[in-house]
Order: structure tokens, then C-alpha cells, then sequence
């Protein structure tokens, strides 16, 4: 005779607050031909380097995440009011990032010094956890609650006792820990710098566990 199984998805929650802070800058222009393409995405670089350089940040740890140099086109009318594809030039595209502790003073001087910068970079401002562990556990811990609180009840209900757990089943998936919270330009910034106030909530989590028990029929008296 076969085991007797109970199968129960359990959710769990998590939350902590953020301990780092990423900016992900994206440098981007068209120019006439490959060669100026490729020579101002040079001095962009440059002189985003030179921006966070005094504010602690080598070339090291300005990490490129994508670059990139297309051709550009637009499409709009000619003369007969037929819509054409024009060619603008070469759009070069060069994604960074750099990261930092979770500390908002220095936020605002990294924002102010990029206000500066003759790049003009877009931006967004991101808070992620760096320590993920702690988190993983405390949800992991809370969906198995979740599916044992809810396997009790359905046990009860059905007249039958949990015996041993037969097999907890997790994705082990990626759990998201980074919330965007800004996205800008450099001139917006520079505008609206007196009133920059980059507090983040805590960052929250949820996930689910599948856990199966074996099913014990009620001794009879």
C-alpha cells in the first residue's frame, strides 16, 4: 500500500532595507560619421571618469555594461508628403554603472558632481540589497511556515494527521533586491538638487515553497 501525500504551496515574505546603492549613467549622441562617433564616446567616458574620480570612484570601479555605436534614422515626410527613411548619422551608446554603500550624503554629492559633468549623462539611481543571504533565509523560513500553518488546517479539516515531510521543492530562482527610485538627466538634477531627499522604503520580497507530507490515518481507539 502506498504512502498517502499531502502537497501544499506555501508563500512567504520577506523584507530588509537596501545597503547599497547602484547608478547605471548612459552616455548617448549622434554624430556625422563612425570616427566622431567613437571619438566623443572616448571623451564622454572621460569625462564622466574624471567627475567621480574625486569622489572616490577609480576607473576600475566605473564598470561599463554596454556599449555600442548604430547607424540612426528617422522617419518623417519629404516635400511630396511621402514618409522616408532619412539617415541622421552614427548613435553611439555607452551604458555604466557604479555602486556604493547605502549612503545618502554621498548620494547627493555623486548627483550634484554629475549635474556638472559636460557628458550630460542620463541616469537612474537604484537601492539593492548586497547581502542577499539573510533575506533568502528569513523568506524561505516564512513560506515553509505558511505551508506547515496551512497543512494543519487542511489536515484537520480532513480528518487525517501530517506525518514526515516527504520533499520541499524551491526554484532556487533569482529574487529581486534592487528597487529604482530616480531616473533623470544631469540638468534635472542640477535644477532640483535643494530638493533631492533619496530615502528608500525597505526592499520586499515574496516567494513560494512547495512541500509534501506524508498523510497518517487517525489510530482507532
Amino acid at each position: 500500500m502506498g504512502i498517502s501525500r499531502m502537497t501544499v504551496k506555501g508563500k512567504g515574505f520577506a523584507s530588509a532595507p537596501p545597503d547599497a546603492i547602484a547608478i547605471s549613467l548612459q552616455l548617448e549622441d549622434i554624430k556625422d560619421t563612425y570616427e566622431l562617433a567613437m571619438q566623443h564616446a572616448a571623451l564622454a567616458l572621460e569625462q564622466v571618469r574624471e567627475t567621480l574620480l574625486p569622489l572616490g570612484f577609480p576607473k576600475k570601479e566605473i564598470r561599463s555594461t554596454h556599449f555600442s555605436i548604430d547607424s540612426a534614422y528617422e522617419h518623417r515626410n519629404d516635400f511630396r508628403g511621402e514618409n522616408k527613411r532619412y539617415f541622421l548619422g552614427y548613435r553611439y551608446s555607452n551604458d555604466l554603472k557604479i555602486t556604493f554603500g547605502n549612503d545618502s550624503k554621498r548620494l547627493g554629492e555623486i548627483l550634484l558632481a554629475l549635474s556638472t559633468c559636460e557628458a550630460d549623462p542620463e541616469f537612474s539611481v537604484y537601492f539593492f540589497l548586497k547581502d542577499r543571504q539573510a533575506v533568502e533565509q528569513a523568506l524561505l523560513e516564512d513560506a515553509v511556515r505558511d505551508a506547515k500553518a496551512k497543512a494543519q488546517i487542511l489536515a484537520a479539516a480532513g480528518g487525517v494527521m501530517l506525518g514526515k515531510i516527504l520533499s520541499i521543492d524551491y526554484d532556487w530562482g533569482e529574487i529581486e533586491v534592487r528597487s529604482r527610485v530616480y531616473a533623470a538627466s544631469s540638468k534635472m538634477v542640477y535644477d532640483s538638487a535643494p530638493m533631492i531627499d533619496l530615502e528608500p522604503e525597505d526592499i520586499s520580497n515574496s516567494d513560494t515553497v512547495t512541500v509534501v507530507w506524508e498523510i497518517l490515518s487517525p489510530q482507532k481507539s
